[in-house]
C-alpha cells in the first residue's frame, strides 16, 4: 500500500445487518489490512464524566432545521444530553436524529487524538461506523451523507438509506398516494429490491466500497472516481448503489493511484 498506511475500523452501534467482518475481510482482499478495534466507546475507555461530555457535545450538534448551519453553542437540554448518552451506550435508538457531520467528526477527532496521539496523522486511517443520521451543509441546506472523508472517517448505514434517491417515479406516486390520503406502505412493497432498506442484507456487501473511499481519499487526496462503474464512484441513485457499491469493483485507474503504482 502506498506508505505504509494503517487502517483502523471502529463500530458506533450501527445496524444489526452490518457485519464488520465481511468489510474487514473484502478491504483485506483488495490489498489493504485492516485492524479492527471494536466498539468506539469501549475502545477510548472514557470516564463516565467523558460519556457525559461526549453526549452533550453530540446532542449539541444535532440539526433542528435543516436550513440553519448548526454551530454547537447553544446548550442542550439535559433530557436529550441524558439521551444521547444512552446512545452512545447503546441502550437507546438513534433513529429520527439528524447530526452535523462536520462536527460528529471534529468531536471524535478530539476523543481519538486524546487516546492515540500518535496514530492521528498522515499514515494512520481511521474509519468509524455509525448508525447516526449525519449531513453537510450545502446549497443553503443540510444533506444526508454516506460517508464523511477525513479523519476520522464517518460511514453511516442510515445515511445509506437516506442519502441516495429511491426512482423517481417513487417520489411522484409517493406524492400522489399522500395526496388522496391513501396507504404508502404498499409502495414500498412495490419497489422492493430497488432501495436499501434498514437492516438490510446487502449492506455489509455494498459498505466497503465507502470504507475504500475514504481509504482512497486519505491516500491520493481524490474525493471521487468519475468512472460511474467504478466502486469509488459517488453514487446519487439508490439503484446505482445496488450495482456500483454492491459489486464493489474500484477500475484500474483508483487500483493504481491507491497502491502508489
Amino acid at each position: 500500500m502506498k506508505k505504509n498506511f494503517r487502517i483502523f475500523v471502529y463500530s458506533d452501534y450501527p445496524c444489526a445487518s452490518l457485519n464488520i467482518d465481511v468489510v474487514q475481510e473484502r478491504i483485506n482482499e483488495l490489498g489493504f489490512p485492516v485492524e479492527d478495534r471494536g466498539n468506539l466507546i469501549d475502545f477510548l475507555s472514557l470516564s463516565e464524566q467523558g460519556i457525559y461530555k461526549l453526549g452533550q457535545d453530540l446532542s449539541s450538534v444535532q440539526i433542528p432545521d435543516i436550513s440553519i448551519p448548526v454551530d454547537s453553542t447553544n446548550p442542550p437540554d439535559r433530557n436529550e444530553i441524558a439521551s444521547e448518552v444512552n446512545r452512545i451506550l447503546g441502550r437507546e435508538s438513534a433513529a429520527g436524529k439528524f447530526y452535523d457531520g462536520f462536527w460528529i467528526q471534529r468531536i471524535l477527532y478530539r476523543a481519538l487524538a486524546e487516546k492515540v496521539a500518535d496514530e492521528i496523522k498522515s499514515g494512520f486511517i481511521h474509519l468509524i461506523f455509525t448508525s447516526r443520521l449525519f449531513g453537510t451543509f450545502e446549497n443553503r441546506r443540510y444533506h444526508a451523507r454516506v460517508v464523511l472523508m477525513g479523519t476520522p472517517a464517518l460511514i453511516s448505514t442510515s445515511g445509506l438509506v437516506e442519502a441516495p434517491a429511491k426512482p423517481k417515479e417513487y417520489y411522484y406516486i409517493k406524492g400522489r398516494l399522500i395526496q388522496t390520503g391513501r396507504d404508502v406502505s404498499e409502495l414500498d412493497r412495490m419497489y422492493k429490491g430497488r432501495f436499501v432498506e434498514y437492516d438490510d442484507p446487502n449492506i455489509s456487501s455494498i459498505l466497503p466500497s465507502y470504507a475504500l473511499q475514504a481509504v482512497g481519499y486519505e491516500i491520493t487526496g481524490n474525493a471521487f472516481c468519475e468512472d460511474p462503474d467504478c466502486c469509488l464512484f459517488n453514487s446519487h441513485w439508490q439503484e446505482d448503489v445496488l450495482k456500483v457499491q454492491y459489486n464493489g469493483n474500484p477500475c484500474e485507474k483508483c487500483m493504481e493511484l491507491i497502491r502508489g503504482k
